[in-house]
């Protein structure tokens, strides 16, 4: 059996932040992590990501079911790292003015976006140009190449761990739908993907993915969407009343 990357958190506990008792996100899935502003969903990803430091036991590690794992984090070297996992934070702005192609090779092994991933975001028109001069959804396509790119060959064997967060901020509807569903292709290969968001109604077209709902620093559910994203999540964990729910967030009867 192939390995599979996950990642797995075991007692964190950032105070007045976050605390996670134990959390394991296997290959081939993508988990949507949503809840209120300053719910914690941003730390938590940073956790995964190995981006901030804890004092318990963080894990990025790649393994099989029932098999013995290796650890990546805490003890490998950053740059080792780098070729399986990738985040995208919500902070990208530089202050070198550098084009799309110098970005890229600065952060990737490539200078332009592979065929495949060129399909779905249409970067390397822009190749020439300087990110200054591109609009906001403009330069969120290129991050989102630009981050993917750093472990493309990891992905492309289903190796990768893809963290993102607020990954639909400033894209027109064609591409969060075409990027999403390409993220579909990604995780049969055995990928994990994870991602911060505050677009609810995609729960709704991604049944078969997990979700993880945070709420003032903890995990208050998680599980397949299908299973888990009702409207009492919207009720207890998003401060709504049933009378409040849009009508776009429409949920079957029990």
């Amino acid at each position: 059996m192939m390995p599979t990357p996950y990642i797995q958190l075991d007692n964190i506990n950032i105070a007045d932040r976050l605390y996670v008792n134990q959390l394991a996100l296997f290959g081939g899935t993508i988990t949507h992590i949503i809840g209120q502003n300053g719910a914690g969903k941003s730390t938590l990803l940073e956790v995964m990501a190995g981006l901030l430091s804890v004092n318990t036991t963080s894990r990025l590690a790649t393994g099989s079911t029932g098999a013995s794992t290796s650890s990546i984090l805490p003890n490998t070297p950053a740059a080792q790292v780098a070729q399986y996992r990738c985040c995208l934070t919500q902070a990208n702005h530089s202050v070198f003015v550098l084009t799309v192609a110098e970005l890229f090779a600065f952060y990737t092994p490539h200078t332009q976006a592979p065929i495949e991933l060129d399909s779905i975001l249409e970067v390397n028109q822009f190749l020439l140009r300087s990110m200054d001069e591109l609009s906001t959804g403009q330069r969120q396509r290129v991050h989102l190449a630009r981050c993917m790119m750093q472990i493309w060959d990891a992905v492309q064997r289903g190796e990768g761990i893809l963290l993102f967060d607020e990954p639909f901020d400033a894209l027109d509807l064609a591409y969060q739908l075409k990027w999403m569903n390409w993220l579909h292709t990604i995780k049969q290969r055995g990928n994990v993907i994870v991602i911060v968001h505050h677009q609810l109604v995609l729960l709704q077209d991604c049944p078969d993915d997990d979700v993880i709902i945070v709420n003032a620093g903890q995990i208050v559910e998680h599980g397949q969407i299908s299973r888990v994203w009702n409207k009492t999540c919207l009720t207890q964990h998003f401060a709504l009343s049933e009378y409040d729910i849009p009508s776009y967030l429409s949920f079957k009867s029990a």
